[in-house]
């Protein structure tokens, strides 16, 4: 597959990383019957969870669906609570130890999944869709920086490359799944032996905390993305005492692992180290500049927002 196709994947997959559903939401309207409950108060939890979900909002006019919400005080201690969208068969949970709150929300979440108008059905209560159903209304964006040292090892020297990147990430509880784009630069040159001129990555990240709620937590993560490297050397192929350039893209796969630190405030801090491997030989067949797997580790230091 070609760098150029490749590229072009990439980045379908990170805007369906960060881009909401196309679809419009449903315009929905409320109405509660509250029994002894404050009827004001539950008005505005059940809005609010309906703007939780993907497919529908909250509306007060132009309703595209309706939406009944009815709690039922039996016994002393017994209280359950009924949902009903449009002409569809009403479904009822029970107000529990924990609240009213939670019980709207699980009402809600079967009653606007089975809405005809949008054809979706409860889901199986996997990991992987708890995960998916927290991306879509938990989640929190963050964006930052990174600063980093890239190490590559060329015949027999390394070279050491600083660099800088631009982070973005979609994060919910222990998992974040984000997007990151970097370039080092040499700022050594010289025509004796083979350097690494400049490196460039486009990558997609996913990654699991260790201690998600702590304010401090070690991280793993792994990565791909394209790589792009510009070497400068002894050309080889062009006789005696001949230099000149040579590039090579392709498809690199790579881990991370770190520490995350001041996770509770809006600023935080990351340290990382990081290595990624090239799928790919860089080679100059017209120049013979370059012939050889190219490797890297990165170990880096930084801030999100």
């Amino acid at each position: 597959m070609s760098p150029r196709r490749l590229h072009g994947l990439l980045a379908a997959a990170a805007l369906l990383l960060f881009a909401r559903s196309a679809a419009a939401q449903l315009r929905t309207c409320v109405h509660t019957e509250p029994g002894k409950t404050d009827g004001e108060a539950l008005t505005r939890l059940v809005k609010a969870e309906i703007d939780r979900h993907p497919t529908h909002r909250a509306a007060i006019d132009d309703c595209q669906a309706e939406l009944t919400v009815e709690i039922i005080d039996l016994d002393p201690g017994e209280r359950w609570i009924t949902g009903r969208i449009n002409t569809q068969v009403p479904h009822r949970e029970k107000i529990g130890a924990d609240g009213i709150g939670p019980a709207v929300q699980r009402l809600l979440t079967v009653v606007l999944a089975n809405d005809p108008l949008i054809l979706q059905g409860p889901e199986a209560n996997t990991w992987l869709n708890r995960q998916k159903r927290a991306l879509e209304r938990r989640s929190v964006m963050h964006f930052g920086g990174e600063l980093y040292e890239l190490s590559a090892r060329l015949g027999s020297s390394f070279d050491f490359l600083p660099g800088a990147a631009f982070t973005l990430r979609r994060e919910v509880s222990a998992l974040h799944i984000g997007a990151r784009i970097g370039g080092a630069f040499n700022p050594e040159s010289g025509s004796d032996r083979l350097y690494l001129h400049m490196h460039f990555d486009a990558q997609i990240e996913g990654a699991l905390y260790a201690s998600p709620q702590e304010n401090t937590s070690l991280f793993a993560s792994a990565l791909v993305g394209l790589v792009h490297d510009r070497f400068q050397g002894p050309a080889t192929l062009d006789g005696p005492g001949a230099t000149g350039t040579a590039s090579s893209s392709g498809l690199s796969l790579g881990a991370r692992a770190g520490v995350e630190t001041m996770r509770t405030a809006d600023v935080r801090l990351v340290a990382f180290l990081q290595v990624m491997l090239p799928v790919f030989e860089a080679s100059d067949p017209d120049h013979g500049v370059v012939n050889q797997w190219v490797p890297t580790a990165a170990i880096g230091a930084g801030v999100l927002y």
